[in-house]
């Protein structure tokens, strides 16, 4: 090994190729059996691998020759090498990480879409379930509160096949613009076909009512409007309300008279 190695060195040097310098000094040390460092190799093999053709092939009319440890990008195989030689394995890891990156983005996209339908879903029937509530007047004692204020309760109905929660029922009853009457039920988590009893409280206005009767003029039941709201937190924070408009005639024939379907939980 170290006699070739002296043969390179007094070929460059015969040459004149690279630091004559140092290929002298390196010389000197492969001679003196001293070990020579990696870069002085690197040095050296770079140097042989410039070297012109006609100074390291002898000198037969052999063509299209290469040096040893000089690469091309040419399709010929080096002598000994089998065309079946086993490819490298960078390219089949390549491909395999790409494809499972791909296996990762679909099986992540595929649950996004499955979360995200179900959250679709789940807020559809909470609403629907919500839109559903029956509300009517619980038939029991009365309480005063004070001069404006009575303690009421109400029949809260969930005639559908989900849970429905709701924070409040009101119902408002207006003359003009003017609130002159006020019925605000607290709200309950009800199961699927089932009812309750909820609490409440009856409120008048008392502003509106004297401001209607310095009017001195005759009540007009055309002018009274009754609206209902129920309000329920979808997600247990987003807001929402189911909002209704009767006269106030309507609405109190449908209390007297109850149409088949206002009430469908209990007698």
């Amino acid at each position: 090994m170290s006699e070739d190695l002296a043969n390179k060195i007094e070929e460059l040097i015969k040459s004149q190729k690279g630091d004559i310098e140092r290929l002298q000094n390196i010389l000197i040390a492969v001679k003196n059996g001293e070990p020579v460092s990696f870069e002085d190799h690197q040095y050296i093999e770079n140097l042989t691998e410039n070297q012109p053709q006609s100074s390291q092939v002898s000198s037969d009319n052999i063509t299209d020759v290469k040096p040893e440890n000089v690469s091309d990008n040419t399709d010929a195989k080096p002598e000994n090498v089998s065309d079946n030689t086993v490819p490298s394995p960078e390219i089949p890891t390549q491909v395999e990480t790409k494809s499972v990156k791909r296996m990762s983005t679909k099986k992540y996209a595929s649950i996004g879409i499955i979360v995200a339908i179900t959250i679709i879903a789940y807020v559809g029937l909470d609403i629907y379930a919500v839109d559903s509530l029956q509300f009517r007047p619980h038939h029991g004692q009365q309480v005063a509160i004070s001069d404006t204020e009575l303690s009421i309760q109400t029949d809260a109905c969930n005639p559908s096949y989900f849970p429905a929660t709701f924070t409040k029922y009101e119902i408002d009853a207006f003359y003009n613009s003017d609130i002159i009457e006020k019925a605000t039920v607290g709200g309950s988590t009800l199961s699927p076909k089932s009812a309750a009893i909820l609490n409440g409280i009856f409120a008048i206005n008392k502003q509106a009512v004297t401001k209607i009767g310095q009017e001195n003029t005759t009540f007009d039941p055309a002018k009274a409007t009754i609206t209902t709201s129920v309000s329920a937190p979808i997600f247990g924070f987003i807001p929402y309300t189911v909002d209704q408009k009767y006269a106030a005639v309507d609405f109190q024939e449908r209390i007297k008279n109850p149409p088949p379907g206002t009430f469908d939980c209990y007698p």
